[in-house]
């Protein structure tokens, strides 16, 4: 932890801080920052955890560390797809009356970040904001499924995709971040989307009994 907090000195700018700020202006009170962390009995998550508390230190925001990510595999190195198949879920409780700006290391599809926000709002609470140390080519990602990117998915796959979304993976298209629609853009179709779907959720189980066998 010691040294992720040396490490955000040197990475996290000003602008983020200034922007922040404004979100507590806005509003009117000071919210709560959380990360997605790992379980209890784990510390792989340093950066994010520690970012929270980096940043809670420069704001006088209260960091919030009652709720853990179920984390079973590590998707950091595995494709994009292992990602729209195994979806971040969570634990621990929420309080209803604070409003919550959710922070993590690096931004890749958006995923874990939105599944987060689910949780909270699941729970009652309230997110106004997000932020990353990192993303993938050093700017603000948009994770927000746009009208326009949802009306070409509609486009492409016709009005059976939300049914074949909820039996393939529990939720329906508009439960996609921005960057996963992307990828279900870049298919042919049906069948190379549940191919590439099945592929994702099968290198995660394998990397999941993979871990179970190593410990």
């Amino acid at each position: 932890m010691d040294a992720a907090l040396r490490l955000l000195d040197d990475l996290v700018i000003e602008k983020t801080v200034v922007n922040l700020r404004e979100l507590e202006k806005r509003h009117g009170v000071k919210p709560k920052l959380i990360a997605p962390a790992a379980q209890v009995s784990e510390s792989n998550n340093a950066l994010a955890i520690g970012y929270a508390n980096w940043l809670g230190h420069e704001l006088g925001w209260p960091v919030d560390e009652n709720v853990f990510q179920m984390k079973d595999f590590s998707k950091d190195k595995l494709d994009g797809w292992v990602r729209v198949a195994h979806r971040s879920t969570f634990y621990g409780e929420i309080d209803k009356k604070d409003l919550y700006v959710i922070v993590d290391d690096v931004i890749t599809l958006g995923g874990t970040l939105a599944d987060l926000r689910s949780f909270i709002l699941g729970k009652g609470g309230r997110v106004i904001g997000m932020s990353t140390i990192a993303s993938r080519d050093g700017n603000d990602v948009r994770i927000r499924l746009d009208t326009d990117t949802q009306a070409q998915l509609e486009k492409s796959y016709g009005s059976d995709l939300a049914k074949f979304c909820h039996e393939l993976l529990g939720f329906d298209h508009r439960g996609f971040t921005s960057p996963e629609a992307g990828r279900l853009l870049s298919c042919s179709g049906y069948v190379d989307l549940r191919k590439k779907i099945v592929r994702g959720r099968n290198e995660g189980n394998a990397s999941r009994s993979k871990k179970q066998v190593t410990r």
